[in-house]
């Protein structure tokens, strides 16, 4: 008897990151603006763009090193050099890099909610006879193993390898914790199923959250409505 076809999965499109960033669909980093929102915190300012500029800058190197561009103001191109050979000195990670897919996009409905909603993977491995993997890096200033596991909660990575999982109907989400400073050491997790089931339950609280029917208590209400109507391009 054939087994019946498992459900489709979107299609991976290659695309630049503007052009990305440009999709009229919801985003997780979408989300963390209105959970941010929804916590009374400020939205990032310049005080934190030096983390991000070391972790767009690492992934840059380690993904799409053709595009890396040495000596920009903040960057030490050594450091990022040393965490990108430090990924690559890992057997398995290596070898995922060489086969997968760098820095994939794509646009979905979610299927709960009926949000349009889209996604940009680090790397994505589909080969015949290996389990469908989506790889995230982060980097990090986690001590050891431990440590990185109880930041996933926190720093609302499960919900991130939730929504990317679900999408794209993945067999397996592993986050890289890459140490930013001595002695590079990185801390690989397979995401188990209870911390997916954790990160779905916040990625679907808050797409419900952004649609316009939803009853919620008027002390965020106002916070909810600014973010909504920033992301969908309400009036």
């Amino acid at each position: 008897m054939t087994e019946p076809n498992p459900t489709p999965r979107p299609e991976l499109l290659r695309v630049p990151y503007d052009d990305y960033r440009a999709l009229p669909a919801i985003a997780n980093s979408d989300l963390s603006r209105l959970r941010d929102a929804l916590h009374g915190r400020p939205p990032r300012s310049s005080s934190s763009q030096g983390a991000l500029g070391l972790g767009t800058a690492f992934h840059t190197a380690l993904l799409e090193p053709d595009l890396y561009e040495p000596g920009l103001p903040g960057i030490n191109d050594s450091l990022i050099w040393w965490m990108v050979d430090g990924v690559k000195l890992n057997p398995e990670l290596s070898k995922l890099l060489e086969i997968g897919m760098p820095e994939p996009s794509c646009i979905f409905t979610e299927p709960t909610t009926g949000t349009l909603c889209k996604l940009r993977a680090d790397l994505i491995i589909d080969q015949p006879g290996q389990p469908y993997t989506i790889v995230d890096f982060k980097t990090t200033l986690a001590r050891d193993h431990d440590h990185f596991y109880s930041q996933c909660t926190g720093y609302d990575y499960d919900r991130q390898a939730a929504f990317y999982s679900d999408a794209l109907n993945a067999d397996r989400f592993l986050l890289v914790g890459v140490q930013k400073v001595e002695p590079f050491s990185l801390f690989v997790i397979e995401v188990p199923p209870h911390m997916l089931a954790e990160g779905r339950s916040k990625y679907l609280r808050l797409l419900k959250l952004l649609h316009p029917d939803t009853l919620v208590p008027s002390a965020v209400a106002g916070a909810i409505r600014e973010v909504r109507d920033s992301l969908l391009g309400d009036e």
